[in-house]
C-alpha cells in the first residue's frame, strides 16, 4: 500500500501574500511615470499626475485618472537626453492623448519608478489605457440590452 506523499496540506497552498499597500487614498494624487522603447531604440518617458479615484483592495490596485501631463523626455539608445525641440511627433501626440484616461494600476506604481510598457500600449494595439473605460461601456451596453429583453423586471407591476 502506498503512503501519501503529504499527510497534511503543505502551508504554501494556503499562503496568502499581500503584494503592496496603498500609500494614497481617494482624493489624493501622485506622480506616475511610464516608459516605452521606440522602434529606433530610443526610450520615451512620460510623467503624469495620477488622481486616485478609488481603491480595489482585493486586487491591490488603484483606480486612477491621468489628470495632467507633467513632464516627458526622450533618451537615445546610449542614454543621452534629446533636446526639447526634438520631442514631437506621433508618439508624443499619443502620450499627450493619455491625459484624462481612467485606469487601474497596481499599488506598487506609486513609488515613483517608471513602469516599462510595451509600445503597443501607447499605440492602442493593447488596451492597457482603455480597458477600464471599455469595461464600463460594455457593462452599460449589457445593462441596456437586459432592460430591453426583460422590461418587466424594471417595473413593480404584478405579472398575470
Amino acid at each position: 500500500m502506498r503512503r501519501p506523499l503529504f499527510t497534511q496540506r503543505p502551508s504554501f497552498f494556503t499562503l496568502s501574500i499581500k503584494m503592496a499597500d496603498a500609500h494614497f487614498e481617494p482624493g489624493q494624487a501622485f506622480a506616475l511615470q511610464f516608459a516605452w522603447r521606440l522602434p529606433n531604440g530610443d526610450y520615451l518617458r512620460a510623467v503624469f499626475q495620477a488622481d486616485v479615484i478609488d481603491l480595489v483592495p482585493a486586487a491591490d490596485k488603484y483606480i486612477i485618472r491621468l489628470s495632467r501631463f507633467l513632464a516627458g523626455r526622450e533618451d537615445d539608445a546610449d542614454g543621452s537626453v534629446k533636446p526639447l525641440e526634438q520631442l514631437e511627433g506621433a508618439y508624443w501626440d499619443l502620450v499627450k492623448g493619455l491625459t484624462g484616461r481612467t485606469l487601474t494600476i497596481a499599488y506598487e506604481a506609486d513609488d515613483g519608478r517608471p513602469l516599462y510598457l510595451r509600445l503597443a500600449t501607447l499605440t492602442g494595439e493593447h488596451n492597457f489605457f482603455s480597458r477600464y473605460e471599455d469595461a464600463t461601456v460594455i457593462a452599460r451596453g449589457i445593462e441596456a440590452r437586459l432592460q430591453r429583453l426583460h422590461p418587466e423586471e424594471g417595473e413593480s407591476a404584478e405579472r398575470p
